[in-house]
């Protein structure tokens, strides 16, 4: 591969501010401290190059390397017992037909992964910097492994997280430009654990190679997403501050019956009381706030818990599983009566997943949970804009 390529996969069209790329850089074991690791050639061949492009060595299948940090100096490699030097940046370049790759970090508790296409490695902070320079339609596929496989088995579905995948990616590939990368590999961006080996995956994101949604202005939009609505979806403002006009509430259905949809939190009436005082200075020692501290109906979604203490405040204080719940008292206990997983905004996952089996259009589930939205193939989105490097 060309080196100038390599290293500018990214093609930014700076006049109209908006991005295409077709390989993108995706930082892994993100949230990992990896001193060292045992790099395997699984397919393929790869030559490993140093910055200016000189070569170190050849790779073939089966063939392995190891990759430590070695402090501030940058990476050693060692092929078996012979050290091979000490680089500022590896570039591991895929050289066969099909490039796949094996990680296996010498720390406890990290397990081996695999991935696809390049490596771009270096030192930051005594530790390895690793980053996949992957192809787009590679990383949506691990994507939408990492993040759902298991919830669903239904090509349609994968087709709905592909999309939705593709166009967070699309849309975010700037989130980590100052750190010399587009996206890290935790919740933060996307999971992407490794490369995806479930066929139907791979089909629903080559089925739908180059699809992002848009808003009426044709720009990308933020494909927020969660497990279960509880049966209504709420606006983004309400969660997130930002209103959005495609991130609206909807009543939604179809997310009723499902695994996620409801749950149920118990606390003793004395420990209840004792959490709003503590945690957000309610007056429990007024009689009409006590009264009303006891009882809290949701229907419909809210905001705000009796008009004083915001609900996505409460969520994460008590590792709530959402906002939509309502609370009564029986005997000496507090029950908190709950609907739905996640924070509500946008798609609910179990609920495309009931649309998909009844019938509904992969289109029809999209426009359902993003109004006002369009299909439209990147290639397209960015006809006649001068790519510059």
């Amino acid at each position: 591969m060309n080196m100038k390529k390599l290293l500018s996969i990214v093609l930014f069209c700076a006049a109209a501010n908006s991005v295409f790329a077709t390989d993108i850089n995706v930082r892994i074991f993100a949230n990992q401290t990896i001193q060292k690791t045992q790099l395997d050639c699984v397919s393929g061949y790869y030559r490993l190059t140093d910055k200016n492009g000189k070569e170190i060595l050849k790779l073939h299948e089966n063939d392995n390397v190891t990759l430590q940090a070695e402090g501030s100096r940058g990476v050693r490699i060692l092929k078996g017992d012979k050290e091979l030097g000490v680089f500022k940046t590896v570039f591991v370049i895929g050289e066969g037909p099909k490039n796949i790759f094996r990680l296996s970090p010498n720390q406890a508790g990290i397990r081996s992964r695999m991935y696809d296409d390049q490596l771009d490695i270096s030192v930051e902070n005594n530790a390895l910097r690793i980053i996949n320079i992957v192809e787009l339609e590679n990383y949506v596929a691990g994507v939408i492994q990492s993040e759902v496989f298991g919830s669903s088995n239904d090509l349609d579905f994968f087709k709905i997280q592909a999309i939705i995948s593709r166009t967070y990616a699309m849309a975010n590939l700037r989130k980590h430009r100052r750190d010399g990368y587009n996206l890290c590999d935790g919740v933060h961006c996307q999971a992407y654990y490794g490369r995806c080996n479930v066929d139907k995956i791979f089909q629903a994101a080559t089925e739908t190679a180059g699809s992002v949604l848009v808003d009426h202005n044709r720009k990308m939009i933020t494909a927020a997403f969660h497990a279960n609505s509880g049966g209504q979806t709420i606006n983004s403002e309400d969660v997130w501050v930002r209103s959005t006009p495609y991130l609206k509430g909807v009543v939604d259905t179809f997310s009723f019956g499902m695994r996620g949809s409801t749950w149920q939190k118990t606390y003793t009436t004395s420990d209840w009381l004792d959490l709003l005082h503590k945690h957000y200075k309610y007056n429990i020692h007024d009689e009409t706030e006590l009264e009303k501290a006891l009882s809290f109906e949701q229907n419909d979604r809210k905001t705000h818990f009796h008009g004083t203490i915001p609900l996505r405040s409460m969520r994460t204080d008590l590792d709530l599983r959402s906002t939509f719940f309502s609370v009564r008292q029986e005997g000496d206990n507090i029950i908190l009566d709950g609907r739905g997983y996640g924070h509500g905004v946008g798609l609910s996952q179990e609920g495309a997943v009931r649309m998909i089996r009844e019938g509904f259009s992969v289109e029809d589930v999209l426009k359902f949970y993003y109004q006002n939205v369009g299909l439209v193939k990147i290639d397209d989105l960015f006809a006649g804009e001068e790519q510059q490097f």
